[in-house]
């Protein structure tokens, strides 16, 4: 429950907002009020609110740190030590996470032609088509494989948030390699205009080209370090029921 309403609660008040310093501006109806009467002439003055250090900017309150992981994030390796199988390795262990179990080398041999060790994950339409279908799997399930792609870092903070409170894996690219993401720290506070606001403070993932316990690494957004990615996936399996209609 306390999951669902932090998703409910950032869905609607993120929309729109850049990461690292993600605002939701949304209008209010100004209240009605009862004429005033006008201030004596030695009223006192509303005192100046706290200003950041080496800034003239009024500090902003603190917030709530939040903190977010997945639930029992895959565990997987690439076999080479290659971008491209950063790549594969990545798509193997989300759809891992969604029981799905298609092994790194079924999708070297599909994107690839085989186990080629190569600088470039590839063009992700022709990734995409070439990923997108149904597949038979080795226990008789039918799954339909379905990828989307998004360029950039995201507008909108949410698109990364919320599949982590919703215990979804997705695969985000750095630097030209693939990671997925498995967890967030972000803020939550809310400004003195009474507006919320969701600042995203770090990303958790896992690093499917280093070793067992060096995969967990962190990317930390105070160090500009969002910059970085350079676009993000989401990943679904959907079982396929066969109807059998009667003759």
């Amino acid at each position: 429950m306390r999951k669902l309403l932090l998703v409910l609660g950032i869905c609607l008040s993120v929309a729109g907002i850049a990461v690292g310093q993600a605002q939701v501006e949304a209008p209010k109806e100004a209240p009605v009020e009862k004429p005033k009467e006008a201030a004596p002439i030695d009223s006192p003055k509303t005192p100046d609110q706290p200003k950041a250090e080496g800034s003239d900017e009024p500090e902003r309150p603190k917030g709530v740190l939040h903190l977010s992981e997945v639930k029992d994030p895959p565990t997987v390796h690439a076999t080479q030590n290659c971008p491209n199988y950063s790549f594969v390795a990545a798509l193997e262990g989300a759809l891992a996470y969604q029981k799905v179990d298609l092994k790194q080398d079924t999708w070297a041999d599909k994107y690839y032609g085989g186990s080629l060790c190569l600088d470039e994950i590839g063009k992700m339409d022709d990734i995409i088509r070439k990923t997108e279908g149904e597949y038979t799997l080795d226990d008789g399930r039918k799954v339909e494989l379905k990828l989307q792609y998004f360029p950039g870092v995201p507008s909108n903070t949410s698109a990364l948030l919320v599949p982590i409170l919703t215990d979804e894996v997705q695969i985000v690219f750095i630097d030209g390699r693939a990671e997925l993401v498995t967890g967030a720290m972000w803020d939550d506070w809310q400004s003195r205009r009474g507006e919320r606001v969701v600042e995203l403070k770090e990303l958790h993932l896992l690093d499917p080209l280093l070793d067992t316990d060096r995969q967990r690494v962190v990317l930390d957004g105070s160090k500009g370090e969002f910059s970085k990615i350079t676009g993000f996936m989401k990943v679904k399996a959907t079982e396929v029921h066969v109807q059998y209609w009667p003759k």
